[in-house]
């Protein structure tokens, strides 16, 4: 755990300012998260650093989604239908463009067109190219528009790229889709494929002297230098420039997804070290702890639950009398009620199946069999939402539970000091 600049004053008033900023968070992360990220500042900055999240842009798997489906209605409205379309996702497998592909396939434009729409990454692979006219190359966030140039030109050993490729098949009609797109890397792709459409909503750098929505608040450029302070300060490359205070390329973002942070926000966001703890980290290692610090969490209730002789599901004693002695008759303590329990927590939290298959470790299929054992309990419905005996299941273990804590103290309980704080919600959910 990365060491505090300060102790952050946990008490009625500054929790309610915290859960101020979750709305606008989009419920993303929980109180205790923002405090420990505030605790990284000295004192004097916390007011600024809050003031940066009022502003801060977090896109859930929903909005992701309705948000593709917008911009690719634009694109496909410009297209005849029947047209045969490709839709390419740039860059390695595993990175966010190719991470696209299953959000896209969701929305309805898609739907509606997808006898025209083949997605395919290899290039090479397209064996009728006559058939196709039209290619939209897409990613989820394009900042300095480098990333898109660098793998558009790349030659591999024979010397193919896919630059090559659209000259050679004289495709004419080529888009670059993205949710957000900065206004300069926009700049700079407009500046190297003239004849190419960006499709994207764009952005400002966060600290624009003109458009920055900073400047409502007449403090900009005191958050400006908070963050080139500490951004300075977070070891983020292995390799000069070592920090990145305004983020890769200067681009000065302010945002993040449900799946990853871009390397274009600012670097004290998801930026991590022995002194700084990241609000939103980027490296694959940070996420994966907290995933394992979340099923942990599920863990703890289980074994309070365990403890005070509770069945987790019905809230009754799991212990009885026979023969003159005390023995427990448990029936769901165990650990697939684990992953039952996880489910419905993240449900509750509003993620997508995807998603929840990430932080648990869960293949579709694993994924599916804990769905039929919740259905089995009244939990989840035939269409995968929480009944009200689900909803009820939360509220009643939160009240179980919290007759008697075993946890340690630490700053991410919320317990700074040796207060124990009960938030009235569960990011958003009563």
């Amino acid at each position: 755990m990365a060491i505090k600049a300060h102790d952050y004053d946990v008490n009625r008033e500054s929790l309610a300012k915290i859960e101020e900023l979750l709305p606008r968070l989009k419920h993303s992360v929980v109180s205790s998260k923002i405090i420990r990220w505030l605790e990284n500042f000295n004192p004097e900055d916390v007011e600024l650093a809050k003031d940066l999240l009022r502003v801060y842009e977090y896109i859930t798997f929903d909005e992701f989604v309705y948000r593709l489906n917008d911009l690719l209605k634009t694109i496909l409205d410009k297209i005849p239908k029947g047209e045969k379309i490709i839709i390419m996702p740039y860059g390695k497998i595993g990175k966010s463009g190719t991470f696209v592909t299953y959000p896209i396939k969701k929305t309805i434009a898609y739907t509606k067109r997808e006898k025209d729409i083949e997605i395919e990454q290899d290039y090479l692979k397209y064996k009728r190219f006559r058939r196709y006219k039209y290619v939209i190359f897409i990613d989820d966030f394009i900042g300095s528009g480098k990333t898109f140039f660098k793998d558009y030109t790349k030659k591999d050993a024979k010397g193919n790229s896919i630059e090559k490729w659209i000259t050679d098949k004289k495709i004419d009609n080529v888009y670059i889709l993205a949710t957000i797109v900065m206004a300069d890397g926009k700049q700079y792709l407009n500046k190297k494929f003239p004849t190419f459409e960006v499709v994207a909503d764009v952005r400002e750098r966060i600290f624009d002297p003109v458009y920055s929505p900073l400047n409502a608040f007449g403090n900009r450029e005191d958050i400006e230098a908070i963050a080139l302070h500490y951004g300075s300060m977070i070891r983020v490359f292995n390799f000069p420039p070592y920090s990145l205070p305004f983020g890769f390329s200067k681009s000065q973002s302010l945002v993040s997804y449900f799946h990853s942070t871009p390397n274009n926000t600012l670097s004290f966001i998801w930026g991590k070290n022995s002194f700084w703890s990241p609000l939103y980290p980027r490296d694959s290692k940070t996420r994966m702890d907290e995933a394992r610090d979340f099923k942990k969490e599920i863990a703890f209730y289980i074994g309070i639950c365990n403890r005070l002789g509770i069945d987790i599901f019905n809230g009754k004693s799991i212990l009885e009398k026979k023969g003159g002695n005390t023995r427990r008759e448990i029936k769901h303590n165990n650990k697939q009620d684990h992953a039952v329990i996880s489910l419905i927590v993240l449900k509750n939290q509003e993620y997508e199946d995807i998603v929840i298959c990430h932080i648990l470790g869960l293949t579709i299929k694993e994924l599916d069999d804990i769905y039929k054992e919740a259905s089995k309990l009244g939990l989840i419905n035939n269409v995968k939402n929480i009944t009200n005996r689900g909803y009820q299941f939360i509220s009643d273990l939160k009240d179980q539970t919290k007759k008697e804590d075993f946890r340690e103290a630490t700053p991410d309980r919320l317990m700074p000091r040796n207060d124990t704080y009960i938030p009235q919600s569960l990011r958003g959910k009563t």
